[in-house]
Parts: structure tokens; sequence; C-alpha cells
């Protein structure tokens, strides 16, 4: 209930990141999908621990004059997102771990099929 009522109105999720070879960073995608939604307000579903970070990625102040950022609690965290009763695993440990250890057979079916998480 505490999300933007333009995001409850029209989501459109993306797979431009994921289809994009070599390093790929977050203003990368924003400038892409830019091009293609022309007048579209963009917002970006983040963790909590990854929003704490924020400030290291590359081009940081240009990305958050892009965007606004949907900021999801992370098990453990600060309390200052959205509690959305995440499971307590990060996308970092996902790459880490081959078994996806964590999740559900079918999610982990999803991601492994979809090579999701993997290095490029």
């Amino acid at each position: 209930n505490d999300l933007p009522s333009v995001v409850k109105e029209k989501v459109s999720v993306s797979d431009v990141e994921i289809r994009r070879r070599g390093a790929t960073y977050a203003i990368d995608t924003v400038e892409e999908l830019e091009k293609i939604y022309k007048e579209a307000e963009i917002f970006w579903i983040i963790g909590s621990d990854a929003y704490a970070n924020i400030d290291k990625w590359q081009r940081s102040a240009e990305l958050q004059d892009k965007l606004s950022f949907i900021v999801i609690d992370r098990p453990g965290g600060s309390g200052d997102g959205l509690d959305i009763s995440a499971i307590d695993i990060s996308a970092t440990e996902i790459r880490a771990d081959k078994e996806v250890h964590g999740v559900s057979p079918s999610v982990r079916k999803f991601i492994t099929e979809r090579k999701l998480y993997a290095s490029k």
C-alpha cells in the first residue's frame, strides 16, 4: 500500500540488463530504458542492503537524478524500506552458491534455466 500510485497503475519488468553482454551498470540500463520508454517515470526496486551503498555505484548522482528508488527491507535490515517478508538471501549469495539454497525448488529451477545471477 505504500507504493506510489503510478506504480500500482502500470508495472513493466525489463530484461535489458540481462541481455547486455559484458560489464553492466545500473546507469547503462536506465539510459537504455529512457530510449525505449521516452516519457515514462522509472522506478528501481532495490534491497535496503544494496541501497545503503548506492553512493558507490557507477555515476551514482546521475542515476539518482534519473529515477526513483523503491527500497525493500532486507531481513535483519534497518526497517526503513517496505516490508514484503523477503527471504533472507541476497543476489550475492545466489551468485556464490550454485545450488541456490534458501529458495524453493521452483524458484531455483527458474533461476537456473534462465541463467539469472550468472556471470556473463
